[in-house]
């Protein structure tokens, strides 16, 4: 009678611990990201609470370890921040963001102790959840001119004040003065983040072998999103997806949506997306703030000085001199980083980034990676953090384990990987 193991008979549990322990936190992140912590006055998402209490919780029960390396590089950031702060010149400088930030990126210096975790299954999950949030995006969208604005965006509009978080910008309409307004997905705070998140979505099917129905759903809440910004990710992986895995079926999906778009352009309002390709030379457009004007910021402020240019000006203060400038500025996380922290503490925590987000798996790694460093001021945002965590830290391997892991996927596939854009 042959034996099972013990390492063996709690492998299988262990693993679904795991992947249960990734679909929550995806799901909250998602689904509860517009929810404040109560007694805050909308100040603080209650995911802030939730993402380090289920972190907790799953090293308490054996589901999560430590990443050692991680670690030792997080410690190292909180210090020089606790030094930044210190030495900060800036009457806007925040302990109680340090503090946000603390607690907030903590959870990244773990990862799962299981390795059987399926990952096409997490990214199947996925393709579930952008699936339905698309639809419900695509429904609040029409919904607005069925049962009205007011109706349609019921969580922006009729929820008490403190309810949901606040400080973003939930009602977009698709140009100025315009009735219409682009969906936001109802549960996600910003139109941006809806598109981000099925973008990100959107490249799991691709990765899996693309369903025709799933990416038709995604691309129909991408457009009723009107927003640019995950579109801007999509733009620099599809080339290089459709080179490795492009096939006729493929090609067929994109040239019929394009057919579609091109008939039906005006009356989808598509010239909201065509018109904002000018924004980068506009100085005044949020294109140029998002993308180009912290190179700005940081040339007349930051650089001006040689103590914050290495240590920064602090925790909180980025956005200190904006009312200041003669054009529109944005802080995207590299930007906040080096603004805050410096050169030094830059250096530091994009080396704690590396090694609590490469040694992850490389399916999702460019896509969420490039959304979180480019795409927004994603530091202290837990509900992103969380996203970043349920899809790449979380599964991160030894440097061994990782090696083994190509090797593996090198014998099956035939191919080596191209791990800068994160294709398999």
């Amino acid at each position: 009678m042959a034996e099972t193991s013990p390492t063996g008979a709690t492998a299988l549990p262990t693993a679904r611990s795991g992947f249960a322990i990734c679909a929550l936190t995806l799901l909250s992140a998602v689904f509860l990201q517009k929810i404040a912590l109560p007694g805050t006055g909308g100040l603080y998402p209650l995911s802030l609470f939730i993402f380090p209490a289920m972190t907790a919780v799953a090293f308490i029960a054996g589901v999560f370890e430590v990443n050692t390396p991680a670690f030792v590089w997080y410690a190292i950031f909180v210090a020089m921040a606790a030094l930044s702060t210190a030495l900060s010149p800036s009457p806007h400088v925040s302990v109680l963001s340090l503090g946000f930030m603390v607690v907030a990126q903590f959870p990244l210096v773990l990862r799962s102790v299981s390795s059987e975790i399926s990952y096409p299954r997490v990214m199947n999950f996925l393709s579930t959840v952008g699936c339905v949030s698309a639809l419900i995006g695509v429904s609040q969208f029409a919904g607005q001119f069925v049962v009205g604005v007011d109706a349609a965006f019921f969580l922006d509009t009729r929820m008490p004040e403190n309810f949901t978080v606040t400080g973003y910008n939930s009602l977009i309409p698709l140009y100025w003065s315009s009735p219409v307004f682009k969906s936001n997905g109802v549960f996600f705070l910003e139109p941006s983040f809806f598109c981000q998140f099925l973008a990100i979505a959107l490249v799991a099917e691709l990765l899996l072998g693309p369903r025709a129905l799933r990416l038709l759903i995604l691309t129909a809440g991408l457009v009723c999103s009107y927003s640019g910004t995950g579109l801007t990710m999509l733009a620099l992986f599809l080339p290089a997806y459709f080179l490795r895995h492009g096939h006729s079926r493929l090609f067929f999906f994109a040239a019929l949506v394009s057919i579609v778009l091109i008939m039906f352009g005006d009356e989808l309002s598509l010239d909201a997306f065509t018109r904002r390709v000018s924004e980068f030379s506009d100085v005044q457009s949020s294109g140029w703030a998002r993308f180009l004007s912290m190179f700005h910021v940081l040339q007349n402020v930051l650089f001006a000085n040689d103590l914050t240019f290495f240590l920064g000006r602090g925790p909180g203060t980025v956005q200190e001199q904006f009312r200041l400038l003669s054009f529109n500025a944005f802080d995207p996380t590299w930007g906040k980083v080096i603004y805050e922290y410096g050169l030094l503490g830059a250096l530091i925590y994009f080396r704690f980034f590396y090694v609590a987000f490469c040694r992850g798996p490389r399916g999702l790694r460019f896509a969420v990676g490039y959304t979180y460093l480019f795409l927004g001021g994603y530091l202290l945002n837990p509900s992103v953090l969380m996203q970043v965590a349920a899809l790449v830290v979380w599964f991160g391997k030894t440097p061994a384990g990782a090696a083994r892991s190509d090797e593996v996927a090198k014998g099956k596939t035939g191919h080596v990987a191209m791990p800068a854009l994160g294709i398999p």
